[in-house]
């Protein structure tokens, strides 16, 4: 008992800042999706569609650059520092070019959107979005490779204080830029975007500082001897994150896709589909957030030799997940009207919010598996099985079963935008089996590892 206790503990001082990290993110999509739902459906609509495509596109990227927190784990648990040093400035270097790639496809996908179908108004105005958050572009890749490196050195409260003073300056941007206060301009939507692109910038900025001077690694001089790019170990560091990339954007596909496919139901069920998605993507963050611990301890406990104390850690961690969905589930069945209601006012979007979150509540069973078993594969650098078993469960057999149920079919209670929210429930369901029988594969194999 005392065992797990102490595991228990160790893993919480370090998920514990990390899951409030990725919750205080998300609470920036949560404000915008609250202040704009109050200005007009419309706005909400473009919102919806125009974020959707940025998540698809950027969080590609950025999932690539996410394995810096493994690998710098792994020299922060052996004591290279010099490895350390070198694995840094080649993830920012690599960051920097695939941010370059990011607002490209940004600007490509927004000129796109334009001839894709949707309704007018809608396709104007999330076109208006993305060229405003395009300039977050460079920012939002790069942040994988320095707040990755103080999360795996440890400093997962450093990494929280700068993620929660960022959500909570997005509120009155927010504020101001959506319903032109204070000698701002009124800019809907579209206000959200340049708020999130300037804060992007500022999150940056903190995380070099920190990584530059917080007292407790400070005598690693982390940018001591900046090295100039390294072909040979950025073209190693990308494709060990590249699956994790498409990891990311297989799963963007179904989830942000979904949402584009919803669109074409019209604004009413792109923004009930939004509400819906922000309140079950908060507490995906904090699996997430639990997730991402256990890669940083068990990537430093794999960096000193320790295999069996890395899988102890990660057992832990899962049955800790699984105890944390079913709470989630039961407040969602439970006060799902009351957390519509918060968003909207718009009778007819709270109706159909409502009962997409009835999904959104069973999933959490099986979203918390997937979120922990793909950072516990990560940890020992597999980085390619996810990513496989997602194509699976995502484009072979989710998306067919959502346009089949939502465009094709009319079956009570899995039609229209209900269909693609059954969809991602099914491909949860196999997508975590499948991670979860691979995750059991290293286990019986953990005496062998070596760091």
């Amino acid at each position: 008992m005392s065992k797990l206790v102490t595991e228990v503990s160790s893993l919480s001082r370090l998920a514990l800042p990390v899951a409030l990290s990725q919750l205080a993110i998300i609470g920036m999509g949560t404000t915008d999706v609250l202040l704009v739902g109050r200005a007009s459906t419309g706005e909400l609509a473009a919102l919806s569609l125009g974020n959707n495509i940025w998540n698809i596109v950027i969080l590609f990227f950025f999932g690539i650059g996410s394995i810096t927190q493994a690998l710098v784990g792994r020299f922060y648990g052996a004591n290279d520092i010099d490895g350390l040093r070198s694995q840094l400035h080649q993830s920012i270097w690599l960051t920097l070019v695939l941010g370059v790639m990011g607002v490209l496809s940004i600007l490509l996908a927004a000129t796109l959107l334009m001839n894709a179908g949707f309704d007018p108004n809608m396709a104007s105005r999330a076109n208006d979005y993305l060229l405003a958050i395009a300039w977050g572009a460079i920012p939002m890749t790069m942040l994988p490779a320095l707040r990755g490196s103080l999360e795996a050195m440890s400093l997962t409260r450093a990494v929280l204080w700068i993620n929660v003073s960022i959500f909570i300056i997005n509120i009155p941007l927010d504020y101001f830029l959506i319903y032109g206060l204070y000698g701002f301009p009124q800019l809907g939507a579209e206000g959200c975007a340049w708020a999130t692109a300037l804060l992007l910038w500022l999150g940056l900025f903190a995380n070099f500082a920190m990584l530059n001077w917080h007292h407790s690694i400070r005598h690693l001089s982390v940018f001591k001897h900046l090295q100039w790019p390294q072909l040979q170990k950025m073209r190693d560091t990308f494709l060990l994150g590249l699956p994790i990339g498409f990891s990311v954007l297989i799963e963007m596909s179904m989830f942000s896709g979904a949402g584009m496919l919803i669109a074409y139901f019209g604004p009413t069920a792109a923004s009930a589909h939004s509400v819906a998605i922000s309140i079950a993507s908060a507490s995906f963050m904090i699996y997430l957030g639990l997730g991402q611990g256990m890669t940083i301890r068990a990537s430093q406990q794999l960096g000193a030799g320790e295999s069996e104390g890395a899988l102890y850690s990660i057992k832990v961690g899962m049955a800790l997940s699984m105890c944390l969905a079913f709470l989630v589930t039961v407040c969602f069945l439970v006060l799902r009207n009351q957390l519509v209601g918060l968003y909207t006012q718009d009778a007819v979007v709270i109706d159909l919010a409502v009962r997409l979150l009835l999904f959104g509540a069973i999933f959490q069973l099986v979203d918390c598996l997937q979120a922990v078993g793909i950072c516990a594969l990560r940890a020992y650098h597999d980085t390619a099985s996810s990513a496989r078993y997602q194509a699976i469960a995502y484009w072979l057999i989710g998306l067919p079963v959502g346009m089949l149920l939502g465009f094709c079919l009319d079956i009570p209670g899995v039609s229209g935008a209900s269909a693609f929210w059954f969809a991602m429930l099914l491909s949860l369901t196999i997508s975590s089996s499948l991670i979860t029988r691979r995750l059991r594969q290293l286990s019986s194999l953990s005496a062998t590892l070596k760091p």
